[in-house]
């Protein structure tokens, strides 16, 4: 059932290390071999599951693993924990747990289905530095065990960045922050969530381009974490989408949209 040729396998791994070379990564064997066992299992259960719209090999190894791997050219590893938003198919969480087998990750997913598919992952590849939480960002971020405790909390493909922001911040430990994965118009992304950045207690300090293979242009956000986040926040998700915490309006004073 999860036959593949060697071919295959030898094609996708070294897709990975050329990228990985390019963008000054080093990975062992061991864990080359994790993502493609990976790979292997999201192209299976696609199949009957929608987990990703790209699970051709050349794509997947550029849209999925070399992108969920780049803070790895940027930041230094964290000390803490780390937690993955809407992780879907492992990404970028499962990537960055197979390439830092000495950090803790926690991929959560409100899907049962995609939840499931990544507990399945987590047992296949033996990542014993990874666990899975099936529920809604906007519920965990309430909880004690949940709140403030993480290093970093990726998110990529979740949000816009002010409804992001709302739902990660929270998770976000003082000190430790949101890495934010997104496309050429995360500066204006940034720009329209600086409300939300203040009233969550977030600061940008670094936004970091690089280039996928194909010129595909992607941008990593760092928001550090500088404040507590008011305990009313993180709202239901109904009130994320409908009122973010958008720009302020012009020649208008800020107020609250809740």
């Amino acid at each position: 059932m999860l036959e593949a040729s060697m071919s295959e396998k030898d094609r996708f791994i070294a897709l990975l290390q050329e990228g990985l070379r390019a963008q000054g990564i080093t990975l062992p064997c061991s864990a080359l071999e994790g993502l493609w066992r990976h790979f292997v299992l999201v192209r299976e259960w696609n199949r009957r599951c929608n987990l990703t719209a790209v699970d051709e090999l050349e794509k997947a190894a550029a849209l999925h693993y070399l992108d969920s791997l780049a803070p790895l050219s940027f930041f230094s590893p964290p000390e803490g924990p780390c937690l993955d938003v809407g992780s879907g198919a492992g990404f970028p969480g499962v990537p960055l747990a197979v390439a830092l087998p000495r950090v803790s990750f926690v991929l959560m997913e409100a899907t049962r289905k995609k939840a499931d598919f990544l507990s399945l992952v987590v047992r296949d590849l033996s990542l014993t530095n990874c666990r899975v939480v099936w529920g809604r960002a906007e519920e965990y971020g309430a909880r004690s065990e949940y709140r403030e405790r993480f290093d970093w909390v990726l998110a990529r493909a979740v949000a816009p960045m002010a409804q992001l922001l709302e739902y990660t911040l929270p998770f976000a430990a003082l000190g430790g922050g949101v890495l934010a994965y997104k496309g050429p118009r995360a500066e204006e992304e940034v720009a329209q969530a600086s409300a939300a950045l203040s009233l969550l207690g977030g600061k940008v300090e670094e936004v970091r381009s690089y280039a996928l293979p194909g010129g595909i242009r992607r941008v990593l956000v760092w928001i550090r974490k500088v404040a507590p986040t008011p305990e009313r926040y993180p709202r239901s998700s109904a009130q994320v989408r409908k009122r973010p915490l958008g720009p302020l309006p012009a020649g208008r004073k800020w107020r609250e949209n809740c």
